[in-house]
């Protein structure tokens, strides 16, 4: 019997050391030996609140993919406009001609930055560009109670502001629509070119989610069918986002043990990121008989709004993630994929270098959407065997999930196929057949640049096209996976989701 159990534990320790044998890295492979996560900046960089590495990786790694194109500028990304065969990227203050994916010219180094829809009823492009103050540094948040708190001041727009991209070398200014507070996050708002434009405005009333902030993003709805004079529909907030709902606050775990509203800086502070994210998707629009909206709400997790009464969202169902998931952003973005009944969410880290718990995309199963129901997470990156490390924390920056592709794209969006950019770690495809069990099936990892690494990427549907936007640059890649990429100009047939862009020039 004694021997026995010590097979037993000899074969189970066996197994264990082989489940987890990824993590058992030697460490001598990073360029600066050893494990030196957080040290390998520059002191002095560090001292001016600025990450300065001593090493950053010049190489582009490829698996299953072919690089097309690279251009140092178009970091931003990755709206899509079409003129008949001809297509503009829009993103970082630049669009770009990629008719020809393998020459793209950039035509506008001076362009708005945020979503881009065809309206039908206008019969335009618009651009919907949003404002807010900046994520803080320490040194913005340093304040004190006889210095004005920097969010009080008003004197810059904050909101959103429509252009008409008819003419992508010269956007024409339509009008503005004010948020006062904190404005309008630019990951958070959405826009399909229809009625309604859905906004993640951080107002004044509501309770600070984050040290030294004042303000915390909520749903806004407005009404844009005279796009000259927006006005709002209405708002929606999880209870006890609002300053004056103390009890409902009380019943959030992240309302326990937590800094809020603390006017002294320290570089171990928990955030409390408990607020609306944004975007919330709308697969269809509410005027063509949509009433669902998809939204990811950071730390009160995933939530579906009803909207068949657009004056008052309702909500039908929610997945909160954390805890025990309450690093970072727990829920940054969520993609819905009704064809299957299935919802895409991944969360986005805030510190650098691994310094929190690592949360894992995951597949939401939404059938019964009163209580979605997470089926499956996705594998971890791995390191190129030729790169300089053997864990993508030794890369410096962020290591995690910051987006999924673009939702609005050009083609029938594929079913099995999922695509995430992970900062560091690039971008990944992954095959979704059996959602269940999602497979890595390509990948790219752009050259290290200053600070974020990898944040968006567009799948043009229709040509077999990639664009993956880092802080080095703007790539066009292609696949197999998806198939032979069309290398030329092409006016689209359709957009993803079905109704969007339809009737664009």
């Amino acid at each position: 019997m004694h021997f026995a159990r010590i097979v037993v534990c000899a074969c189970a320790l066996l197994w264990l050391n082989a489940a987890f044998a990824q993590y058992n890295y030697p460490l001598t492979g990073h360029p600066q030996g050893g494990d030196r996560r957080g040290t390998y900046y520059d002191a002095q960089g560090r001292a001016n609140d600025k990450q300065v590495p001593l090493y950053k990786d010049p190489k582009i790694y490829t698996h299953n993919m072919t690089l097309l194109a690279y251009l140092p500028e178009g970091k931003g990304g990755p709206q899509m406009m079409t003129i008949d065969d001809k297509r503009y990227v829009i993103g970082g203050g630049v669009v770009t001609d990629v008719t020809d994916p393998r020459k793209p010219v950039i035509i506008n180094k001076q362009a708005p930055r945020g979503q881009v829809a065809f309206n039908q009823s206008m019969q335009k492009w618009i651009l919907m560009r949003p404002a807010a103050f900046p994520v803080a540094s320490q040194q913005y948040l340093q304040f004190s109670a006889t210095k004005p708190h920097p969010q009080t001041d008003q004197s810059r727009f904050l909101g959103v502001t429509f252009f008409d991209m008819s003419d992508p070398r010269n956007p024409v200014e339509i009008s503005k629509f004010a948020v006062k507070g904190r404005g309008v996050h630019p990951d958070g708002a959405y826009y399909d070119g229809g009625r309604y434009a859905y906004l993640a405005s951080a107002m004044e009333g509501t309770r600070a989610p984050l040290p030294f902030h004042l303000y915390s993003h909520i749903l806004q709805i407005i009404d844009v069918s005279d796009m000259r004079n927006p006005k709002e529909v209405s708002r929606w907030w999880v209870p006890g986002q609002m300053a004056g709902e103390d009890e409902e606050f009380k019943k959030w775990p992240e309302s326990k043990g937590r800094e809020w509203n603390s006017k002294v800086w320290d570089k171990d502070m928990i955030y409390n990121y408990a607020e609306f994210h944004g975007p919330c998707f709308v697969p269809k629009r509410v005027e063509d008989g949509g009433d669902r909206a998809y939204c990811s709400w950071s730390q009160h997790g995933f939530i579906i709004l009803d909207l068949s009464d657009i004056k008052n969202p309702k909500q039908v169902g929610r997945l909160d993630m954390s805890p025990p998931f309450d690093a970072g952003i727990p829920v940054h973005t969520a993609y819905p994929m009704l064809e299957r009944k299935l919802a895409f969410i991944n969360a986005e880290p805030l510190y650098q270098d691994c310094g929190e718990a690592m949360i894992p995309p995951f597949i939401v199963d939404i059938r019964y959407e009163q209580n979605p129901v997470p089926i499956a997470a996705f594998p971890l990156p791995k390191p190129p065997a030729e790169a300089p490390y053997n864990d993508f924390c030794f890369r410096a920056y962020r290591f995690g999930t910051h987006d999924s592709m673009d939702f609005k794209a050009p083609g029938e969006a594929r079913i099995d196929l999922f695509g995430y950019t992970w900062f560091s770690a690039g971008f990944r495809l992954y095959d979704i057949s059996n959602p269940y069990q999602p497979r890595e099936v390509a990948w790219m990892v752009p050259k290290q640049g200053e600070e974020r690494g990898t944040e968006t990427a567009l799948i043009e549907w229709d040509r077999n096209i990639v664009h993956v936007f880092s802080d080095s640059g703007h790539y066009i890649l292609s696949t197999p996976v998806l198939g032979e990429p069309v290398l030329g100009p092409l006016k689209p047939k359709t957009w993803h989701p079905h109704g969007t862009n339809a009737g664009a020039p």
